[in-house]
């Protein structure tokens, strides 16, 4: 028994009225939300990139992983990465093997990456890269490796902490949670704010992507803190990516009742993130979305596009249902949301 693959239902979120970030002036359009994962149509076991697409032309790719690098002809330009700790599913130390990619629940891997798919994305694309942690001097040294000289600071202008895009040249920052930088597309209206926000993990650096002389065996880097983000774009959608984490009370007072998301990334698996029964009470009791989709979920969650009876995700979905919308992220399946975080056309 198979249960649709995109499960849309009509929820009223009562959410506690409070302060919220910094206003943003608003334009009208939708967001566009694309995964980029190891096999078209489907959620599989390694899938962890988004692309990101406001209404003004900012284009922000999260976690790349090992599903991307610099040669997917599904990036397009990308102004921006996040990425929310340094594991190597995260931040990509191999790279995709699109000419034999194995199966949805056993995803090949390519080539070993020891500069990392994320940096060199940033390499060619010329994107900014925000990461939390200790992580901002590891990447610039990354794409040092690739360019040959090392990326700038990103700029960080005015009381909104601004980064203009399109860029001449990579750059890198640090963000870290109770701080925020804004990104605008030259030319176009409104400011994309990235707040970054707590998230209970780790973040060591893999021993295979230290450069000489690395780590002494069965250690690894210091990375820093992880993080998640709060993602307020101009079309008024709030998008929060929990990033790998578990539950924690600020999800509520902070998370919930001052940036206010309408919509959850939530990463979601087994013993190393959210249980599908931690995710639930999340979007329940403590975040309460319009939408939530669920992500990194170690597992083929989907066949032929529609969740696989018994999976974790199946659990998920059967819990959460009547309370928030559930769209799934199938590889390559674009979905639009509005600034009431709802996908539009996806009934």
């Amino acid at each position: 028994m198979r249960v649709p693959a995109v499960v849309v239902i009509v929820a009223s979120l009562v959410v506690e009225a409070g302060s919220r970030g910094p206003a943003l002036a608003q334009t009208s359009g939708l967001v566009k939300i694309t995964p980029l994962g190891s096999h078209s149509g489907e959620l599989c076991r390694n899938d962890r990139a988004l692309l990101f697409e406001d209404p003004a032309g900012v284009r922000i790719l999260y976690d790349p992983g090992r599903t991307v690098d610099e040669t997917d002809p599904r990036l397009g330009d990308v102004h921006l990465i996040l990425l929310s700790h340094a594991h190597t599913d995260h931040i990509g130390d191999v790279r995709p093997n699109r000419s034999a990619p194995g199966t949805c629940a056993a995803p090949a891997a390519g080539a070993a990456n020891p500069n990392t798919n994320l940096a060199a994305i940033a390499a060619l694309k010329n994107s900014a890269v925000f990461s939390p942690g200790e992580l901002d001097p590891f990447l610039a040294r990354k794409i040092q490796n690739i360019r040959g000289a090392a990326p700038a600071a990103c700029p960080a202008l005015g009381l909104e902490n601004e980064t203009d895009v399109p860029m001449a040249g990579p750059c890198t920052a640090s963000l870290r949670p109770g701080g925020s930088r804004t990104v605008v597309r030259i030319g176009s209206p409104g400011l994309v704010r990235v707040a970054a926000v707590q998230a209970i993990h780790s973040s060591g650096i893999d021993p295979g992507l230290i450069d000489a002389p690395s780590e002494a065996p069965g250690l690894r880097g210091y990375g820093g803190s992880e993080a998640g983000f709060v993602v307020s774009f101009t079309n008024g959608l709030v998008a929060y990516l929990t990033g790998d984490s578990g539950m924690f009370g600020d999800m509520d007072t902070i998370i919930g009742r001052f940036y206010h998301p309408n919509l959850i990334v939530i990463n979601m698996s087994d013993t190393v993130t959210f249980g599908p029964l931690e995710a639930a009470y999340v979007i329940k009791n403590l975040v309460r979305p319009a939408t939530v989709m669920p992500s990194h979920v170690n597992e083929a969650a989907t066949s032929g596009g529609s969740v696989v009876a018994g999976t974790r995700v199946d659990r998920f979905v059967t819990i959460v249902r009547g309370v928030a919308d559930v769209v799934l992220p199938l590889s390559d399946v674009t979905r639009s949301f509005d600034g009431n975080g709802r996908c539009v056309g996806c009934r």
